[in-house]
């Protein structure tokens, strides 16, 4: 529990928080029908890695607890963070993006003009 109050655990979790929200505004962003794409995701994991390991993606934070390589309050912290930033980024893009371009916002879906079959 020491590590609750320790300030590189906050701002490891507050980079989680962020590369995770810009991990979603920008995957999400270029599966969109924009002209050319934003920026590289691995841009992310050079800004962000040296602060929380910068993992950005809740499966890799659960392999590395199940590999006990990272504690399980950091853990918590970091999945906590990772889900709420997916769910801000993804926000953040449905909220700018106009909705000719948004579509189903990446998500995969049967087109209307064909059947399932």
């Amino acid at each position: 529990m020491r590590e609750l109050r320790s300030s590189a655990f906050w701002r490891a979790v507050l980079a989680e928080f962020l590369g995770s929200l810009l991990y979603a505004l920008l995957g999400l962003g270029a599966s969109l029908r924009w002209a050319p794409g934003p920026p590289s995701v691995t841009t992310l994991v050079q800004a962000l890695g040296h602060v929380s390991g910068g993992h950005v993606n809740p499966a890799i934070t659960l392999a590395f607890l199940l590999a006990s390589q990272l504690s399980l309050p950091r853990a918590l912290g970091y999945l906590l963070a990772q889900v709420l930033g997916m769910l801000a980024g993804a926000g953040v893009l449905y909220g700018v993006t106009p909705a000719p371009v948004r579509g189903t916002l990446g998500l995969s879906a049967v087109s209307r003009d064909r059947g399932a079959g």
